[in-house]
């Protein structure tokens, strides 16, 4: 899956393909007792484990990608999976390692109160590259120590996962990384629930009693873009701190949030910042676009370089045809606008800009002026995968 992105890509930037990166897929962790209303606990592990084997660099599986193959598959998300469905899933996204487990809850006898339970969780490993059972890692404390237990859990398995990385242990349980156990609740339960309004609501409680908490406000961002609120977008992407791993994400939906908000300069402000460190063919793209609304000499450039790392693509086919029409390049624009009609007849407006490429006609065709494409979605672990396949263990 992740090698026919990586392939344009070595193209794109030069490089030679090398050996595969180890890949990470983390299951939400199964609920073996009985507290039916603290399934949320099994979402809070799992996200703490991919934001911590980000941060280790390792290539973590998004959630999206997980649901997806989960759904393909007939799978629960919370299921006690069989080795032979971990093995297939697995296998179905192309990972190294799958990590899954399970937790236990223990309520002391002069006590009601949940919050005074004792947890006991295993993270649980499959080497799909050796085909074997890896370790198993146990911790155990009160439900609401559950912050500094996953960050331990985090450190353990990251020095099974990957030896030669140097971890200290005080880089994890640094009391400014831990998150009140409410905020952890309604962040998980926010995730776990449809999208609507009891999603936004879970999230909106997450963020507002933790404000430096940057996963609901992450997620809050992505529900604003998907409303059309830009500008409630770009201040809860603006939360997100430049050390966490979902920054450059972050930037980029900014500049989608900004380009509807028509703050052109802006959007490619924030494209450029993210191209800087993820050279990729959509972030390439959305800059272009972004600078051909502005008339920016550089759009063209930039439109060229994302279609010359994915020349199948029907988006920047279309993107550098508009801006070869706008230089009266009218053979080369209808080369690529027959191309994104052959592969959708149904485009209107591919095959009007063929018929005026064709008759060389450089007019707008009427008032309506024809926007760019842009790539809505960011896959940056693509990228990662190939930088760790080039760079040497243990380097920056």
């Amino acid at each position: 899956m992740l090698l026919g992105r990586l392939l344009p890509l070595t193209v794109l930037l030069g490089w030679p393909l090398l050996a595969p990166a180890t890949t990470v897929l983390v299951l939400q962790f199964h609920n073996s007792s009985q507290q039916t209303d603290l399934n949320w606990v099994g979402e809070s592990i799992a996200e703490r484990l991919r934001v911590e084997f980000n941060a280790g660099n390792q290539i973590v599986l998004s959630r999206e990608s997980q649901t997806e193959a989960l759904r393909k598959l007939s799978l629960k998300p919370d299921a006690d999976f069989t080795k032979a469905s971990l093995i297939k899933l697995g296998q179905s996204l192309d990972v190294n390692f799958v990590c899954y487990g399970s937790y236990d809850f223990k309520l002391p006898e002069a006590s009601s109160s949940i919050r005074d339970s004792s947890i006991q969780i295993t993270a649980r490993f499959l080497d799909l590259r050796r085909m074997r059972d890896g370790t198993d890692v146990t911790e155990t404390g009160k439900l609401a120590d559950l912050s500094r237990l996953e960050e331990h859990l985090a450190w353990q398995s990251l020095k099974y996962i990957e030896p030669t990385l140097d971890l200290p242990l005080q880089q994890f349980l640094n009391p400014q990384k831990f998150i009140r156990l409410e905020a952890e609740e309604s962040y998980s339960r926010g995730l776990l629930s449809p999208p609507g309004d009891q999603q936004q609501k879970w999230l909106m409680q997450a963020a507002a009693i933790d404000p430096h908490f940057a996963g609901p406000a992450f997620e809050l961002g992505k529900l604003a873009v998907a409303r059309k609120d830009y500008r409630q977008a770009l201040t809860w992407f603006g939360r997100i701190p430049v050390t966490d791993q979902r920054y450059p994400e972050a930037r980029f939906r900014m500049g989608l949030a900004a380009y509807g908000a028509n703050d052109f300069s802006g959007a490619a402000n924030h494209f450029r910042e993210v191209a800087k460190l993820y050279p990729l063919n959509e972030v390439f793209n959305n800059l272009g676009a972004a600078e051909g609304q502005t008339n920016a000499p550089a759009a063209a450039g930039d439109l060229r370089r994302a279609l010359d790392g994915d020349g199948a693509d029907a988006i920047y086919q279309f993107n550098v045809g508009l801006a070869l029409m706008k230089t009266a390049a009218f053979e080369e624009a209808a080369k690529l606008f027959e191309r994104v009609t052959d592969r959708d007849p149904d485009d209107r407006e591919a095959a009007n800009l063929l018929s005026r490429a064709r008759q060389h006609d450089a007019s707008s065709g009427g008032n309506r002026v024809i926007p760019f494409r842009l790539k809505q979605n960011f896959d940056g672990i693509a990228f990662r995968q190939l930088k760790a396949m080039l760079q040497p263990k243990g380097s920056n």
